[in-house]
């Protein structure tokens, strides 16, 4: 038995659970690849050999840190069920760090504002379904959190308008996941498809149509600029690059509605909370718990039932919407 059979070994096994481990795989293949091989094939991965050349490039982001422990700590594992000697990274050994997390939270007023820009968004001679695709793309953003690479990686067939849902699949964390849409969003997407119908189900829902180019994917730069422009037809300060607001922003927004409209209906949180994690596509609790402060601090009103429930869970973080 050598270490790179049993690494094929576990990530056959990972695979066969339904995995998808680019990022994992490289990890765990690279830094496998100085280590010794025992010569009677009795493997040991030993705490010098693990923390010397599993640990020693890891992210100084604290989630990602925590993200390549349990990746390295997954592979050890299956070692030691395996029958052989392996040193695990205690987690809390991971020195924690205080991250600044900061967010612009649109108000009611300013997604209407928002979304009224988008409906009039100016048409180019470069790129004719512009002005088509601003108004159902951000339609989906706001409505349905997705992250804007999730957005412009959909396709078609990503598309059941029976159930109304969209199949979000190449995500961050490497898990599909089904994501409902309103009937608005639905009807703005069938508006748009009238116009520009797909060449095939396999087709790209927000191909770029610059005249000149082959149909392709819009990079996130591209996206970007078309939401620095929509702030200024929305008459929505824009504090520059760092600052915000980012498009990533509607992504947080959508979640502290989600929890205040929650709070206020009197949903169970204990319940609620995993299911906008699993709806956001985090891979944990530890992402969505961030938006119960956001919460707090948009709609102060519900911070004392937040606390009740929650307590310490909830993070220090800022929001940083100048118009509260």
């Amino acid at each position: 038995m050598t270490s790179a059979m049993l690494l094929e070994q576990y990530l056959s096994e990972r695979r066969a659970l339904g995995y998808s481990l680019k990022t994992e795989e490289g990890r765990l293949r690279r830094s496998l690849r100085n280590y010794p091989e025992p010569k009677n094939g009795n493997i040991e991965f030993t705490k010098e050999f693990v923390m010397a050349h599993l640990g020693n490039h890891l992210n100084r982001h604290t989630n990602t840190i925590l993200r390549d422990v349990s990746a390295i700590n997954g592979f050890l594992d299956f070692v030691i069920r395996k029958g052989f000697q392996a040193y695990k990274i205690p987690p809390k050994s991971v020195p924690k760090e205080v991250r600044n997390f900061k967010a612009y939270i649109f108000t009611v007023d300013e997604i209407k504002q928002m979304l009224d820009a988008a409906d009039n968004f100016p048409d180019t001679e470069q790129n004719p379904a512009r002005k088509h695709q601003i108004p159902v793309m951000f339609r989906i953003l706001f409505n349905c959190g997705l992250r804007t690479s999730e957005l412009l990686k959909l396709h078609i067939c990503d598309v059941n308008f029976d159930e109304c849902v969209f199949t979000v699949s190449d995500t961050k964390f490497h898990k599909n996941r089904l994501v409902p849409f309103s009937e608005v969003v639905s009807e703005a997407l069938e508006q748009y498809l009238e116009i520009y119908p797909p060449q095939s189900a396999n087709s790209l829902l927000f191909p770029s149509s610059k005249v000149g180019y082959k149909l392709n994917r819009y990079g996130s730069s591209w996206l970007h600029a078309q939401f620095r422009e929509l702030l200024r037809l929305a008459h929505i300060p824009y504090g520059g690059k760092g600052n915000g607001p980012r498009p990533h922003d509607i992504r947080h927004t959508f979640a502290v509605h989600c929890l205040n409209n929650w709070v206020l209906s009197g949903e169970d949180l204990t319940a609620a909370l995993p299911v906008l994690s699993h709806y956001l596509g985090h891979n944990g609790l530890t992402g969505t718990q961030k938006y119960l402060q956001l919460t707090a601090q948009m709609y102060p009103d519900i911070l004392t039932k937040l606390e009740t429930k929650f307590g310490d869970l909830i993070p220090k973080v800022e929001v940083y919407n100048e118009s509260l």
